[in-house]
Protein backbone atom coordinates (compact mmCIF):
# COMPACT_ATOMS: atom_id res chain seq x y z
CA UNK A 1 0.00 0.00 0.00
CA UNK A 2 2.62 2.68 0.43
CA UNK A 3 4.13 2.47 -2.73
CA UNK A 4 0.93 2.61 -3.94
CA UNK A 5 0.62 6.01 -2.07
CA UNK A 6 3.73 7.78 -3.65
CA UNK A 7 2.76 6.16 -7.42
CA UNK A 8 2.53 9.04 -9.97
CA UNK A 9 -1.16 8.41 -10.82
CA UNK A 10 -2.30 9.04 -7.92
CA UNK A 11 -0.27 12.25 -7.57
CA UNK A 12 -3.03 14.86 -8.88
CA UNK A 13 -4.86 13.57 -5.96
CA UNK A 14 -2.14 14.78 -3.11
CA UNK A 15 -1.33 17.69 -4.99
CA UNK A 16 -5.17 18.75 -5.03
CA UNK A 17 -4.89 18.14 -0.99
CA UNK A 18 -1.96 19.95 -0.85
CA UNK A 19 -3.51 22.93 -2.73
CA UNK A 20 -6.23 23.26 -0.05
CA UNK A 21 -3.81 22.85 2.74
CA UNK A 22 -1.87 25.48 0.99
CA UNK A 23 -4.55 27.64 0.98
CA UNK A 24 -5.20 27.23 4.55
CA UNK A 25 -8.16 24.84 4.90
CA UNK A 26 -8.02 22.64 7.92
CA UNK A 27 -7.41 18.96 7.65
CA UNK A 28 -10.47 17.85 9.43
CA UNK A 29 -12.57 20.06 6.92
CA UNK A 30 -11.69 19.01 4.00
CA UNK A 31 -14.27 16.95 2.71
CA UNK A 32 -13.98 16.26 -1.14
CA UNK A 33 -10.85 17.10 -3.21
CA UNK A 34 -11.13 17.14 -7.60
CA UNK A 35 -8.14 15.99 -9.47
CA UNK A 36 -7.49 15.15 -13.01
CA UNK A 37 -6.83 11.63 -11.89
CA UNK A 38 -5.83 8.99 -14.74
CA UNK A 39 -8.12 6.45 -15.71
CA UNK A 40 -5.21 3.64 -13.58
CA UNK A 41 -5.14 6.88 -10.69
CA UNK A 42 -9.02 6.57 -10.68
CA UNK A 43 -8.98 2.50 -10.49
CA UNK A 44 -6.39 2.81 -7.98
CA UNK A 45 -8.50 5.50 -5.79
CA UNK A 46 -11.27 3.47 -6.61
CA UNK A 47 -10.28 0.61 -4.66
CA UNK A 48 -8.61 1.94 -2.06
CA UNK A 49 -12.21 2.91 -1.51
CA UNK A 50 -13.33 -0.45 -1.71
CA UNK A 51 -11.05 -1.79 1.24
CA UNK A 52 -12.53 0.68 3.68
CA UNK A 53 -15.91 -0.91 2.72
CA UNK A 54 -17.72 -3.55 4.68
CA UNK A 55 -17.02 -7.16 2.98
CA UNK A 56 -19.41 -7.70 0.04
CA UNK A 57 -20.15 -4.45 -0.31
CA UNK A 58 -19.60 -3.17 -3.92
CA UNK A 59 -17.37 -0.21 -4.97
CA UNK A 60 -18.69 2.76 -6.10
CA UNK A 61 -17.27 4.88 -9.16
CA UNK A 62 -15.92 8.00 -8.45
CA UNK A 63 -18.35 11.47 -9.57
CA UNK A 64 -16.24 12.96 -12.26
CA UNK A 65 -16.58 16.77 -13.10
CA UNK A 66 -14.88 18.89 -16.18
CA UNK A 67 -12.31 19.32 -14.04
CA UNK A 68 -11.36 15.86 -12.31
CA UNK A 69 -12.57 13.24 -10.33
CA UNK A 70 -14.02 14.03 -6.87
CA UNK A 71 -12.58 12.25 -4.16
CA UNK A 72 -13.96 12.43 -0.55
CA UNK A 73 -11.23 12.87 1.71
CA UNK A 74 -12.37 11.34 5.04
CA UNK A 75 -13.50 8.18 3.37
CA UNK A 76 -10.08 7.67 1.45
CA UNK A 77 -8.40 8.20 5.11
CA UNK A 78 -10.71 5.80 6.48
CA UNK A 79 -9.95 3.75 4.12
CA UNK A 80 -6.24 3.74 4.25
CA UNK A 81 -6.70 3.62 8.46
CA UNK A 82 -5.22 7.48 9.03
CA UNK A 83 -6.70 10.24 10.55
CA UNK A 84 -6.82 13.78 9.55
CA UNK A 85 -4.33 14.70 11.58
CA UNK A 86 -2.08 12.29 9.34
CA UNK A 87 -3.36 14.12 5.68
CA UNK A 88 -0.28 16.65 5.48
CA UNK A 89 2.22 13.23 6.58
CA UNK A 90 0.73 11.53 3.51
CA UNK A 91 0.77 14.67 1.21
CA UNK A 92 4.65 15.40 2.15
CA UNK A 93 5.34 11.53 1.77
CA UNK A 94 4.19 11.37 -1.98
CA UNK A 95 6.49 14.03 -2.71
CA UNK A 96 4.32 16.98 -2.99
CA UNK A 97 5.74 19.91 -1.36
CA UNK A 98 3.00 22.32 0.63
CA UNK A 99 3.57 26.15 -0.37
CA UNK A 100 3.16 28.20 2.99
CA UNK A 101 0.39 30.27 1.15
CA UNK A 102 -1.36 31.15 4.19
CA UNK A 103 1.36 32.33 5.67
CA UNK A 104 2.61 34.74 2.76
CA UNK A 105 -0.65 35.96 2.59
CA UNK A 106 -0.22 36.87 6.48
CA UNK A 107 3.41 38.15 6.01
CA UNK A 108 2.36 40.37 2.78
CA UNK A 109 -0.92 41.57 4.87
CA UNK A 110 1.63 42.58 7.51
CA UNK A 111 3.79 44.35 4.97
CA UNK A 112 1.00 46.12 3.47
CA UNK A 113 0.05 47.65 6.43
CA UNK A 114 2.94 48.53 7.76
CA UNK A 115 3.74 50.03 4.70
CA UNK A 116 -0.04 51.93 4.42
CA UNK A 117 1.10 53.30 8.30
CA UNK A 118 4.32 54.89 6.99
CA UNK A 119 2.42 56.62 4.08
CA UNK A 120 -0.13 57.76 5.99
CA UNK A 121 2.22 59.16 8.76
CA UNK A 122 4.67 60.75 5.81
CA UNK A 123 1.24 62.13 4.09
CA UNK A 124 -0.83 62.72 6.29
CA UNK A 125 -3.46 65.58 4.45
CA UNK A 126 -2.74 63.55 1.18
CA UNK A 127 -6.15 61.41 1.78
CA UNK A 128 -6.30 60.78 -2.92
CA UNK A 129 -2.64 59.81 -2.99
CA UNK A 130 -2.43 57.62 0.06
CA UNK A 131 -5.37 55.79 -1.02
CA UNK A 132 -3.64 55.35 -4.71
CA UNK A 133 -0.77 53.83 -2.95
CA UNK A 134 -3.10 51.50 -1.34
CA UNK A 135 -4.03 49.88 -4.30
CA UNK A 136 -0.85 48.62 -5.38
CA UNK A 137 0.35 45.17 -4.25
CA UNK A 138 3.55 44.58 -1.99
CA UNK A 139 6.15 42.08 -1.46
CA UNK A 140 9.60 42.07 -0.70
CA UNK A 141 11.01 42.89 -4.10
CA UNK A 142 8.46 45.76 -4.29
CA UNK A 143 9.48 47.00 -0.43
CA UNK A 144 11.88 48.92 -0.81
CA UNK A 145 11.05 51.21 -3.73
CA UNK A 146 7.53 51.38 -2.52
CA UNK A 147 9.55 53.49 0.67
CA UNK A 148 11.56 55.49 -1.31
CA UNK A 149 8.00 56.56 -3.20
CA UNK A 150 6.60 57.49 -0.05
CA UNK A 151 9.92 59.03 1.37
CA UNK A 152 10.38 61.38 -2.03
CA UNK A 153 6.67 62.30 -1.71
CA UNK A 154 7.15 63.00 1.49
CA UNK A 155 9.44 65.89 0.93
CA UNK A 156 7.99 66.99 -1.77
CA UNK A 157 5.22 67.41 0.75
CA UNK A 158 7.12 69.60 3.49
CA UNK A 159 8.41 71.93 0.25
CA UNK A 160 5.18 72.92 -0.88
CA UNK A 161 3.65 75.24 -1.90
CA UNK A 162 7.46 76.77 -3.20
CA UNK A 163 8.18 80.43 -2.14
CA UNK A 164 9.01 80.68 -6.01
CA UNK A 165 8.54 78.43 -8.81
CA UNK A 166 10.87 75.33 -9.44
CA UNK A 167 11.23 72.92 -11.93
CA UNK A 168 9.94 69.56 -11.60
CA UNK A 169 13.13 67.96 -12.63
CA UNK A 170 14.89 69.91 -9.88
CA UNK A 171 12.17 68.47 -7.42
CA UNK A 172 12.62 65.32 -8.28
CA UNK A 173 16.21 65.61 -7.78
CA UNK A 174 16.21 66.76 -4.68
CA UNK A 175 13.73 64.41 -3.33
CA UNK A 176 14.57 61.27 -4.83
CA UNK A 177 17.91 61.70 -6.54
CA UNK A 178 16.64 61.08 -10.07
CA UNK A 179 15.65 64.15 -12.10
CA UNK A 180 13.53 62.43 -14.19
CA UNK A 181 11.60 60.26 -11.05
CA UNK A 182 8.69 62.57 -11.21
CA UNK A 183 8.15 62.71 -14.83
CA UNK A 184 4.21 63.11 -16.75
CA UNK A 185 4.84 59.63 -18.09
CA UNK A 186 4.59 56.46 -18.18
CA UNK A 187 8.05 55.71 -16.83
CA UNK A 188 8.01 58.30 -14.03
CA UNK A 189 5.77 58.90 -11.27
CA UNK A 190 3.99 62.00 -12.11
CA UNK A 191 1.16 61.12 -11.26
CA UNK A 192 1.52 60.88 -8.13
CA UNK A 193 3.03 64.62 -7.63
CA UNK A 194 -0.49 65.64 -9.87
CA UNK A 195 -2.53 63.71 -6.44
CA UNK A 196 -0.58 65.43 -4.11
CA UNK A 197 -1.26 68.98 -6.23
CA UNK A 198 -5.15 67.89 -6.06
CA UNK A 199 -4.94 66.82 -2.39
CA UNK A 200 -3.25 70.36 -1.39
CA UNK A 201 -5.26 72.35 -3.56
CA UNK A 202 -8.79 70.31 -3.31
CA UNK A 203 -8.87 70.23 -6.56
CA UNK A 204 -10.20 68.14 -9.78
CA UNK A 205 -8.78 65.71 -11.87
CA UNK A 206 -7.32 67.89 -14.59
CA UNK A 207 -8.84 66.66 -17.85
CA UNK A 208 -5.67 67.24 -20.17
CA UNK A 209 -1.80 67.22 -19.56
CA UNK A 210 -2.09 71.02 -19.92
CA UNK A 211 -4.53 71.12 -16.61
CA UNK A 212 -1.92 69.11 -15.10
CA UNK A 213 0.59 71.45 -16.09
CA UNK A 214 -1.51 74.55 -14.81
CA UNK A 215 -1.67 72.25 -11.29
CA UNK A 216 1.37 72.26 -10.27
CA UNK A 217 2.54 75.39 -11.48
CA UNK A 218 -0.49 76.87 -8.33
CA UNK A 219 1.80 75.11 -6.35
CA UNK A 220 4.85 76.79 -8.15
CA UNK A 221 6.32 73.32 -9.61
CA UNK A 222 7.04 74.02 -13.24
CA UNK A 223 6.92 71.26 -15.62
CA UNK A 224 8.89 71.17 -18.69
CA UNK A 225 7.55 74.31 -20.30
CA UNK A 226 10.67 74.71 -22.39
CA UNK A 227 11.43 71.22 -23.64
CA UNK A 228 7.40 70.81 -25.11
CA UNK A 229 6.73 73.39 -28.19
CA UNK A 230 4.42 73.65 -30.66
CA UNK A 231 5.04 74.26 -34.80
CA UNK A 232 3.40 77.27 -36.24
CA UNK A 233 3.32 79.31 -39.41
CA UNK A 234 1.99 82.59 -40.48
CA UNK A 235 -0.31 82.79 -37.43
CA UNK A 236 -0.66 86.65 -36.30
CA UNK A 237 -0.68 88.52 -33.12
CA UNK A 238 -1.94 91.51 -32.20
CA UNK A 239 -0.81 92.35 -28.74
CA UNK A 240 3.14 93.64 -27.86
CA UNK A 241 4.33 91.04 -25.54
CA UNK A 242 7.51 89.21 -26.24
CA UNK A 243 5.10 85.77 -27.91
CA UNK A 244 2.96 88.27 -30.25
CA UNK A 245 6.52 89.52 -31.53
CA UNK A 246 7.90 86.38 -32.17
CA UNK A 247 5.06 85.47 -34.27
CA UNK A 248 5.14 88.19 -36.25
CA UNK A 249 8.41 88.95 -37.15
CA UNK A 250 7.92 84.66 -38.10
CA UNK A 251 5.81 85.77 -40.39
CA UNK A 252 7.28 88.51 -41.93
CA UNK A 253 9.97 86.48 -42.45
CA UNK A 254 7.97 84.04 -43.86
CA UNK A 255 9.02 81.36 -41.62
CA UNK A 256 8.07 78.78 -39.06
CA UNK A 257 8.54 79.45 -35.09
CA UNK A 258 8.45 76.90 -32.27
CA UNK A 259 6.68 78.03 -29.27
CA UNK A 260 7.24 76.65 -26.17
CA UNK A 261 5.16 76.32 -23.11
CA UNK A 262 6.69 78.81 -21.77
CA UNK A 263 5.89 81.21 -24.45
CA UNK A 264 2.58 80.54 -24.21
CA UNK A 265 1.64 80.37 -20.39
CA UNK A 266 4.42 82.87 -19.60
CA UNK A 267 3.72 85.71 -22.30
CA UNK A 268 0.55 84.30 -23.64
CA UNK A 269 -0.24 86.05 -26.97
CA UNK A 270 -3.32 88.18 -28.13
CA UNK A 271 -4.15 86.21 -31.63
CA UNK A 272 -5.56 87.93 -34.61
CA UNK A 273 -8.99 85.66 -35.21
CA UNK A 274 -10.11 87.17 -38.88
CA UNK A 275 -8.28 83.61 -40.66
CA UNK A 276 -9.01 80.40 -40.03
CA UNK A 277 -6.06 78.27 -38.74
CA UNK A 278 -5.64 74.59 -40.05
CA UNK A 279 -4.30 72.30 -37.29
CA UNK A 280 -2.53 69.37 -39.02
CA UNK A 281 -0.83 66.24 -37.53
CA UNK A 282 2.61 66.22 -38.93
CA UNK A 283 4.91 68.44 -39.34
CA UNK A 284 6.19 67.92 -43.23
CA UNK A 285 2.35 69.38 -43.73
CA UNK A 286 4.23 72.52 -42.37
CA UNK A 287 7.20 71.95 -44.28
CA UNK A 288 5.34 71.26 -47.60
CA UNK A 289 3.72 74.61 -47.05
CA UNK A 290 6.12 76.53 -46.98
CA UNK A 291 7.45 74.99 -50.25
CA UNK A 292 4.33 76.30 -52.18
CA UNK A 293 4.09 79.66 -50.59
CA UNK A 294 0.69 78.76 -48.21
CA UNK A 295 0.07 81.82 -47.16
CA UNK A 296 -2.78 80.52 -44.39
CA UNK A 297 -1.82 79.61 -41.02
CA UNK A 298 -1.04 76.12 -40.12
CA UNK A 299 -0.65 75.32 -36.46
CA UNK A 300 1.21 71.48 -36.20
CA UNK A 301 0.40 68.88 -33.19
CA UNK A 302 3.19 66.35 -34.17
CA UNK A 303 1.21 63.23 -33.83
CA UNK A 304 -0.63 63.70 -30.66
CA UNK A 305 -2.19 66.07 -28.11
CA UNK A 306 0.40 67.24 -25.82
CA UNK A 307 0.53 70.62 -22.62
CA UNK A 308 1.49 72.75 -25.43
CA UNK A 309 -0.95 71.65 -27.87
CA UNK A 310 -3.84 72.25 -25.78
CA UNK A 311 -1.99 75.66 -24.20
CA UNK A 312 -2.63 77.44 -27.87
CA UNK A 313 -6.01 75.93 -28.68
CA UNK A 314 -7.41 77.12 -25.63
CA UNK A 315 -5.99 80.17 -26.83
CA UNK A 316 -7.05 80.36 -30.05
CA UNK A 317 -10.46 79.74 -28.38
CA UNK A 318 -10.43 82.18 -26.31
CA UNK A 319 -9.35 84.71 -28.40
CA UNK A 320 -12.61 83.47 -31.51
CA UNK A 321 -10.12 81.78 -33.91
CA UNK A 322 -11.49 79.76 -36.29
CA UNK A 323 -9.89 76.37 -36.19
CA UNK A 324 -10.10 73.27 -38.80
CA UNK A 325 -8.35 70.02 -38.13
CA UNK A 326 -7.19 67.45 -40.28
CA UNK A 327 -4.63 64.26 -39.72
CA UNK A 328 -3.89 61.02 -40.49
CA UNK A 329 -7.03 58.84 -41.72
CA UNK A 330 -6.28 55.87 -39.02
CA UNK A 331 -7.62 55.07 -36.22
CA UNK A 332 -5.01 57.34 -33.61
CA UNK A 333 -5.93 60.21 -36.49
CA UNK A 334 -9.28 59.90 -36.08
CA UNK A 335 -9.51 59.96 -32.09
CA UNK A 336 -7.25 63.32 -32.08
CA UNK A 337 -9.83 64.79 -34.59
CA UNK A 338 -12.52 63.41 -32.21
CA UNK A 339 -11.03 65.18 -29.39
CA UNK A 340 -9.95 68.82 -31.19
CA UNK A 341 -13.41 68.96 -32.16
CA UNK A 342 -15.05 68.22 -28.83
CA UNK A 343 -12.95 70.19 -27.06
CA UNK A 344 -12.20 73.22 -29.48
CA UNK A 345 -15.05 72.99 -31.92
CA UNK A 346 -12.71 72.28 -34.84
CA UNK A 347 -14.45 71.75 -38.07
CA UNK A 348 -12.78 68.51 -39.23
CA UNK A 349 -11.15 68.68 -42.96
CA UNK A 350 -10.24 66.00 -45.57
CA UNK A 351 -10.55 62.91 -42.93
CA UNK A 352 -13.72 62.25 -44.96
CA UNK A 353 -15.27 59.26 -47.10
CA UNK A 354 -14.54 61.45 -50.08
CA UNK A 355 -11.31 62.29 -49.66
CA UNK A 356 -10.47 58.40 -49.11
CA UNK A 357 -12.77 57.87 -52.13
CA UNK A 358 -10.83 60.35 -54.06
CA UNK A 359 -6.70 58.67 -52.86
CA UNK A 360 -7.94 55.01 -53.98
CA UNK A 361 -9.13 56.50 -57.33
CA UNK A 362 -5.72 58.44 -57.79
CA UNK A 363 -3.29 57.03 -60.16
CA UNK A 364 0.71 57.47 -59.32
CA UNK A 365 2.70 59.43 -61.90
CA UNK A 366 5.56 56.37 -61.09
CA UNK A 367 3.17 53.56 -61.67
CA UNK A 368 2.76 52.36 -58.00
CA UNK A 369 1.40 48.82 -58.06
CA UNK A 370 -0.80 49.94 -55.13
CA UNK A 371 -4.40 51.67 -56.24
CA UNK A 372 -3.94 54.47 -54.12
CA UNK A 373 -0.45 55.69 -54.46
CA UNK A 374 1.96 55.47 -51.11
CA UNK A 375 0.07 53.50 -48.92
CA UNK A 376 1.78 50.26 -47.64
CA UNK A 377 0.25 49.31 -44.66
CA UNK A 378 -2.85 48.36 -43.64
CA UNK A 379 -4.73 48.11 -40.14
CA UNK A 380 -7.90 48.15 -38.44
CA UNK A 381 -10.05 51.20 -38.41
CA UNK A 382 -13.03 51.93 -36.92
CA UNK A 383 -15.92 54.66 -38.26
CA UNK A 384 -15.11 57.73 -36.99
CA UNK A 385 -17.28 60.40 -35.66
CA UNK A 386 -15.64 62.98 -37.50
CA UNK A 387 -17.02 61.19 -40.55
CA UNK A 388 -18.76 63.54 -42.40
CA UNK A 389 -19.49 61.90 -45.78
CA UNK A 390 -20.85 58.35 -46.66
CA UNK A 391 -20.52 56.04 -43.32
CA UNK A 392 -18.60 52.80 -43.36
CA UNK A 393 -20.51 49.69 -42.48
CA UNK A 394 -20.62 49.39 -39.11
CA UNK A 395 -18.22 47.81 -36.69
CA UNK A 396 -14.40 46.98 -37.57
CA UNK A 397 -13.15 46.56 -40.86
CA UNK A 398 -10.05 46.48 -42.17
CA UNK A 399 -9.11 50.12 -43.82
CA UNK A 400 -6.06 51.33 -45.58
CA UNK A 401 -4.19 53.85 -43.57
CA UNK A 402 -3.92 57.45 -45.92
CA UNK A 403 -1.36 59.51 -44.36
CA UNK A 404 -1.39 63.43 -44.66
CA UNK A 405 1.73 63.08 -47.08
CA UNK A 406 -0.30 61.89 -49.83
CA UNK A 407 -0.39 64.37 -52.89
CA UNK A 408 -4.09 64.06 -52.86
CA UNK A 409 -4.74 65.52 -49.47
CA UNK A 410 -1.83 67.69 -49.41
CA UNK A 411 -3.61 69.21 -52.59
CA UNK A 412 -6.51 69.44 -50.74
CA UNK A 413 -4.73 71.26 -48.04
CA UNK A 414 -2.52 73.17 -49.08
CA UNK A 415 -4.03 73.90 -52.80
CA UNK A 416 -2.78 71.99 -55.82
CA UNK A 417 1.35 72.96 -56.70
CA UNK A 418 2.22 72.89 -60.51
CA UNK A 419 5.69 72.46 -59.62
CA UNK A 420 5.06 69.42 -57.57
CA UNK A 421 6.93 66.46 -58.95
CA UNK A 422 4.79 63.93 -57.29
CA UNK A 423 1.67 65.44 -58.34
CA UNK A 424 -1.27 62.65 -58.83
CA UNK A 425 -2.53 63.57 -62.29
CA UNK A 426 -6.47 64.11 -62.24
CA UNK A 427 -8.22 61.52 -64.35
CA UNK A 428 -11.43 61.60 -65.89
CA UNK A 429 -13.56 58.26 -65.03
CA UNK A 430 -12.39 55.05 -66.87
CA UNK A 431 -9.10 56.69 -68.18
CA UNK A 432 -6.36 54.80 -67.99
CA UNK A 433 -3.04 56.09 -66.55
CA UNK A 434 -0.19 56.19 -69.37
CA UNK A 435 1.39 53.17 -70.71
CA UNK A 436 -0.87 51.08 -69.46
CA UNK A 437 -2.49 48.03 -71.58
CA UNK A 438 -5.97 48.31 -72.42
CA UNK A 439 -6.11 44.23 -71.30
CA UNK A 440 -4.25 45.13 -67.58
CA UNK A 441 -6.69 43.91 -64.87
Amino acid sequence: MSGDLTDPDVRPLWEAVASRLARGDEAAAIRNVTAPLSRTGQAMVAGWLTRGRRTGARSAALRSTGSGCIVPVPKLLDALGRTPDDLRDLVEAAGVEIPDLAGQRRTADRMRADINDYAARGLPDAPLLTARLRTYGISDESLEERRRLIDALSRLRELLPLPRPVTLARLAHHCAGDPHYFDLNDSGQGDKVVLLARDLLQALQPDTPAAERALLARLGVIADRLSQTVLVLNVTATGDGPTDRALNLARSDNRPVHLTLHDLTAHPPTLESSRTWLVVENPSVVDEALMRGTSRPIVCTSGTLTAVDHTLLALAVDNGVPLEYSGDLDPSGHAIAAAVQARYRAVIRHMDETARREVDEARSTFGSAHPSGQESAERDERASPTQTSTKPKTGSQTRRVIFQEHSVILDRLLGPSTSDPLSVPRQRRGERPPGESPHTT
